[in-house]
C-alpha cells in the first residue's frame, strides 16, 4: 500500500537543497525548491498540525522507534513503519548534510562569521542524530519540518508551538543559555523565515494559551514572546490565535491587545470557558477537548488528536434553490469573480449545493409559516446530501486510505501501533459541516415575512420580478425591503430566526449521526462568500447582486447599525455550544475607537470579554483605517505593509482582488467616535 508513497517521498527527498542563510541562526530553504510530484502527500490537507514526536524522540529516534515496533506487527501495519524508517533515516542524512556543509563554510569564513556558522552547525549536528535540546533547536526542526511537510504547497498548520516548545525555552531560561529577549529575537526570526515561504491563505497558524485538562493555566511567558513576535515583525505570517480563559494573565490578555491593535485581523482570540465545555457536550474527551486549536482558517480542531476533513453549504444558496424549486437560475446580469487574491482568474462562480430538489412550490404558499417550511426541506436536504458525501469519504479512507510517510511518523501513536492516522491512527475521526450566510438568509426571510405576509405590501412573484432584473426600475420595493430588520441589530425579530436555522443545522447532523454513526460537527462558518455573492442572484432583503453576503455567523457587511455590542447580542441569541466546530465571528472597526491608544486597547478588551461572558466561541477585531485602504487601492507600489484580515488568515490588502477589497472595507462598523 506504501510502496509507491515510499518511493516518491524519498525522490523528493533526496532533491531538497542545503540552504544556508547569509544572516540569521535558522537553515533551511523556502522557496528554493517546490515539489511537483504530490503522490507522498496524499491525504495531507495542511490543515491540522503535524504530530511532535520528532521534539520527544529526533527524526533519527523516531526511524528507530518505527523499524523496532515493525518487527511487532505484520502487513499494512509493518509496510508503513518501516517506510517511516526509511523515510526518517533520509530526513537524518539531510539533516547531516549540513554539518558538512557549513563544515566547508567555516574554514573559509572570518572570525565573526565562524561563530554564526559554528553555532548554525552545532544545532544541525544535534538534530541530525538527537531530539532538539535547546529552544532554538526545537525552532529549528519546527521549520525544517514543516518545510519538508509543505514541499508541495508552502502551507501548513503548526498548532499549540507555546505548549510544545514550553520546556526547552524554561529549562534555556533556567541554565542562563538564553535570555528573553534573545528568545523573543529567535522567534521573530522564525517568523521572518515563515515569511520568505508564501503570504496570506497559508493555514499558517499557531494557538498560544489556554488551560490544561486538570485545569491549570497551559499559558506561560513563551506564550506572549509569540503574541511579541506579531507585533514586532508585522507580518501575514503566522497568522496568530489566542486561547483566553477567566484566569489568562494580564501580561497576556495585554499583548493579545497590542496585535489586535495592529489592525491586521491578528490575533483571533478563542475562549477556552466556552469552547471546553462545548466540545464537551458534543462528546469529546477532557483531554482531547483541552488541547484544541484551530486550523488553517478559523475551524477548531485537536493538535496531535486528529485531522480534520470538511464540507461546505452556502445557506444564501440553498434559499435561493427553495424559491427556484430547485433550480439554478442564471440571471443575465451574472458576472465573473476572482477567488480572492488579484491573479487569480476571473470564473463564472456557482455554489455548490446539489440542484434537482424541489422542496415545494413557494408561490403557493399562504402563510410565512409555510414558505419557512419549504426552506427547512431544502435547508435539511443540502445538509444530508453534504453529509454522505463526507460519509462516503471516511468509509474509503478506512478502507484504503494512506497518509504521508513523513506525516504518519509525526505521530507517536501511529509509532506505538502501526496504524495510518486514516485508520486508527488518531484518536479522533473527525469532520465537519460548514455553513455561512445563515444570518443573510435570516435577513430575507424576515424581509419576506414582513412585506409579503405581514404587511401585503408586495407579493413574493412580485419580487421576484424584481430579483430577475436587479431591482431595476424597482427601487422604492428595494428600499422597502432593505428597511426590514437585519440581523447584527439585536432585533429579536430577525436575530431568532438565524437562530432556528442554526438550530435545524446542527439538529439535522445530530439525526445523521444517529443514523449512520458518523459524527460530524457543525460550524457557522463560510469562506467563499465573495464568489457566492456572485453566483446568487440579488435578494429578497433588497440586496442587489454582488453585494457583500454573510460570511460566518456574522452581520451582513454594511446592515449592523447599532455598533459591535448589538451584532455580539444577535449573535448570542444562538445556542453557540452546539455548532462547537466553530462558531466564526469576525467585527471590523475603523481605526480611531477613542481619543488615545490606551482609551482604545479598553475598548478593544471590553468587547473581547463582552464575548466571552455572551458566550461566543471565539471573536477576531480587525481596526482599519478606511482612508489608508483607499489609498492602497490608488497607489498599491507604496502600500506593500498594509496588512487586512480576509477569512481565517490576514493578507497583504494589495494582494486582494478588486472585489475581495472592497469587501473589506464594507465590514468596517461606523462606531460613531
Amino acid at each position: 500500500m506504501y510502496e509507491k508513497i515510499l518511493a516518491d517521498t524519498l525522490d523528493n527527498y533526496k532533491k531538497m537543497p542545503i540552504v544556508i542563510p547569509e544572516k540569521g541562526i535558522f537553515v533551511g530553504f523556502a522557496r528554493e525548491f517546490f515539489c511537483e510530484n504530490n503522490e507522498a502527500f496524499r491525504e495531507d490537507n495542511y490543515h491540522f498540525p503535524m504530530g511532535t514526536a520528532f521534539l520527544r524522540y529526533g527524526v533519527k529516534g523516531i526511524a528507530d522507534k518505527a523499524r523496532k515496533n515493525a518487527c511487532k506487527n505484520n502487513g499494512d501495519k509493518a509496510e508503513l513503519l518501516l517506510g517511516i524508517a526509511e523515510v526518517y533515516d533520509c530526513i537524518a542524512e539531510y539533516f547531516g548534510k549540513y554539518v558538512t556543509v557549513l563544515e566547508n563554510l567555516i574554514q573559509q569564513s572570518s572570525d565573526c562569521e565562524r561563530e554564526r556558522l559554528t553555532f548554525l552547525q552545532e544545532n544541525m549536528r544535534t538534530l541530525s542524530c538527537d531530539k532538539p535540546k535547546t529552544f532554538i533547536q526545537g525552532l529549528q526542526i519546527y521549520y525544517l519540518m514543516w518545510k519538508i511537510r509543505s514541499l508541495f504547497s508552502f502551507t501548513g498548520d503548526l498548532g499549540r508551538l507555546d505548549v510544545h516548545l514550553k520546556d526547552l525555552y524554561e529549562k534555556d531560561i533556567a541554565e542562563k543559555r538564553i535570555t528573553e529577549d534573545q528568545a523573543l529575537d529567535a522567534i521573530c526570526q522564525f517568523y521572518e523565515r515563515l515569511n520568505e515561504n508564501n503570504s496570506g491563505d497559508t493555514l499558517i497558524n499557531i494557538s498560544v494559551g489556554g488551560v490544561n485538562p486538570d485545569g491549570t493555566d497551559s499559558t506561560s511567558c513563551l506564550s506572549t514572546l509569540f503574541l511579541k513576535a506579531t507585533a514586532i515583525v508585522k507580518k501575514t505570517e503566522p497568522h496568530i490565535n489566542v486561547r483566553m480563559h477567566k484566569n489568562s494573565p494580564k501580561e497576556f490578555v495585554d499583548a493579545m491587545s497590542e496585535v489586535q491593535y495592529l489592525g491586521q485581523g491578528q490575533g483571533s482570540v478563542y475562549f477556552d470557558d466556552n469552547v471546553i465545555p462545548a466540545l464537551l457536550r458534543a462528546g469529546f474527551s477532557k483531554q482531547i477537548a483541552c488541547c484544541y486549536t484551530n486550523d488553517g482558517c478559523t475551524e477548531i480542531t485537536f493538535d496531535g488528536h486528529s485531522g480534520i476533513d470538511f464540507n461546505h453549504i452556502d445557506a444564501v444558496a440553498a434559499l435561493e434553490a427553495t424559491m427556484n424549486r430547485g433550480q439554478y437560475i442564471a440571471r443575465d446580469y451574472f458576472r465573473p469573480v476572482k477567488y480572492f487574491h488579484k491573479d487569480c482568474p476571473s470564473v463564472m462562480y456557482k455554489p455548490d449545493i446539489v440542484y434537482g430538489f424541489d422542496s415545494g412550490n413557494v408561490l403557493s404558499c399562504k402563510t410565512y409559516e409555510e414558505l419557512f417550511g419549504c426552506f427547512v426541506k431544502q435547508w435539511q436536504f443540502q445538509i444530508r446530501q453534504k453529509a454522505e458525501l463526507l460519509r462516503k469519504m471516511h468509509l474509503a479512507r478506512k478502507k484504503d486510505g494512506a497518509t504521508s510517510l513523513f506525516l504518519s511518523g509525526t505521530f507517536e501513536r501511529v509509532l506505538d501501533t502501526g496504524c495510518d492516522p486514516l485508520r486508527g491512527g488518531f484518536d479522533v475521526d473527525y469532520y465537519q459541516m460548514f455553513s455561512g450566510s445563515i444570518t443573510t438568509v435570516a435577513d430575507n426571510l424576515c424581509a419576506i415575512k414582513r412585506a409579503v405576509f405581514d404587511e401585503k405590501r408586495y407579493t413574493l412573484k412580485e419580487i421576484q420580478d424584481a430579483i430577475a432584473v436587479n431591482y431595476a426600475g424597482y427601487e422604492t420595493m428595494r428600499q422597502t425591503l432593505l428597511s426590514y430588520p437585519k440581523f447584527g441589530n439585536d432585533i429579536d425579530e430577525v436575530d431568532q430566526i438565524a437562530s432556528q436555522i442554526a438550530e435545524i443545522f446542527c439538529d439535522t447532523l445530530d439525526d445523521f449521526y444517529a443514523e449512520t454513526g458518523l459524527k460530524i460537527v457543525g460550524d457557522l462558518l463560510g469562506w467563499r462568500f465573495l464568489e457566492e455573492s456572485y453566483g446568487i442572484a440579488a435578494t429578497y432583503d433588497g440586496r442587489k447582486y454582488a453585494a457583500p453576503i454573510a460570511e460566518h455567523y456574522c452581520a451582513t457587511p454594511g446592515r449592523a447599525t447599532n455598533g459591535p455590542t448589538a451584532i455580539i447580542n444577535s449573535i448570542a441569541k444562538a445556542d453557540l455550544q452546539r455548532p462547537c466546530g466553530v462558531v466564526a465571528v469576525h467585527i471590523s472597526l475603523p481605526r480611531k475607537l477613542a481619543e488615545t491608544k490606551q482609551e482604545s486597547l479598553a475598548v478593544l478588551k471590553c468587547l473581547v470579554n463582552t464575548a466571552a461572558k455572551k458566550g461566543l466561541l471565539m471573536v477576531n477585531i480587525a481596526i482599519y483605517d478606511i482612508e489608508k485602504l483607499r489609498e492602497a487601492q490608488r497607489d498599491p507600489e507604496n502600500n506593500q505593509d498594509v496588512i487586512v484580515r480576509v477569512w481565517g488568515y490576514s493578507a497583504k490588502f494589495v494582494d486582494l482582488c478588486k472585489e475581495m477589497q472592497e469587501h473589506v472595507i464594507s465590514r468596517i462598523l461606523d462606531v460613531g467616535a
